[in-house]
């Protein structure tokens, strides 16, 4: 049975504590992100249902929380009032609150504005990989992956209540190890998505071998090559992209090398020059202050498209 914890409350409401931003936050929020990816010891949260006999219509104006296959899923719609201009799923970095985009940008009032439907999955400490493995560490374990955001989550938005079907546009914005997750679902629903984003990603992990999550998630790169260069590599796997991008990246990053997204950027152009994709590198850091920067230019990206 589908459990689904829904409240709604007016969009203007909802957004005045949502688009409450704070320097001093967003700079303990990168040094928590900086001390997690380093250390991570964190226990898996618990998550609270109450089930119901029938799916809930969602509307229109509403703030509601989905629990889908035991994760939580916030769904967030404009106005009435404004013309239904297509879904964007938001996807967070590792170890951030769904709502952190929200909380510390711009994207989501802007969005909703315009009249864009959000999704914001609770991902955790995911690194939007196909699948767990032995190797996997324990307390990693147990959040969404790639393959429940396929399988499970997109599915039933879909069968439920008629969100991200084919027919609809739909988008992928992603920051950090979000952004690694707009181009692994890009690349495995290739024909679902109008455009996406991404942000101060690392989308080619072999040229980062010691990277304290990748080797914590798929074990050490010469023990378990096959898992760092297959189907969970969007570096390797750039010609089976369909989906325009926008893809930004920090010079002044510290977390994520730049060097990243711009070869994912040239591969892109060089295997698919057809395809649109725009790159963005300003002098920049790993933080909120650049991710806001780019809300304008993702916005209007997707209205090209």
């Amino acid at each position: 049975m589908q459990k689904i914890y829904a409240f709604g409350f007016m969009f203007y409401v909802l957004f005045s504590f949502l688009f409450c931003f704070c320097a001093n936050h967003s700079q303990q929020e990168k040094q928590t992100y900086q001390e997690e990816k380093q250390i991570a010891q964190k226990p898996n949260a618990l998550l609270t249902t109450v089930e119901f006999s029938k799916p809930i219509q969602l509307k229109l104006d509403s703030f509601q929380t989905l629990i889908i296959e035991s994760h939580a899923v916030d769904i967030v719609s404009p106005s009435p009032k404004i013309a239904f201009k297509g879904n964007i799923i938001v996807l967070p970095g590792w170890n951030f609150s769904r709502q952190d985009w929200c909380k510390n940008s711009s994207l989501c009032y802007k969005a909703l504005a315009k009249g864009y439907r959000l999704i914001l999955p609770e991902m955790g400490k995911s690194i939007y990989a196909t699948q767990e493995y032995p190797e996997t560490r324990k307390d990693w374990r147990g959040f969404p992956t790639k393959t429940w955001v396929i399988k499970h989550m997109i599915p039933t938005l879909q069968e439920k209540y008629q969100i991200l079907l084919p027919e609809q546009k739909n988008y992928l914005v992603g920051l950090s190890t979000g952004a690694r997750g707009v181009a692994m679902l890009a690349l495995a629903l290739p024909d679902l998505f109008t455009a996406g984003a991404a942000l101060s990603g690392d989308y080619e992990q072999t040229l980062m071998p010691n990277d304290n999550l990748m080797r914590g998630f798929y074990g050490n790169l010469a023990q378990f090559p096959e898992r760092w260069k297959g189907e969970d590599n969007p570096y390797f796997q750039v010609q089976k992209l369909k989906t325009p991008l926008y893809l930004g990246h920090g010079t002044q990053d510290l977390i994520s090398p730049p060097q990243q997204t711009k070869l994912f950027y040239e591969a892109i152009r060089k295997h698919l020059p057809h395809l649109k994709v725009k790159l963005n590198m300003p002098s920049a850091g790993h933080d909120y202050k650049y991710w806001d920067s780019e809300v304008d230019n993702i916005l209007q990206f997707f209205e090209e498209i």
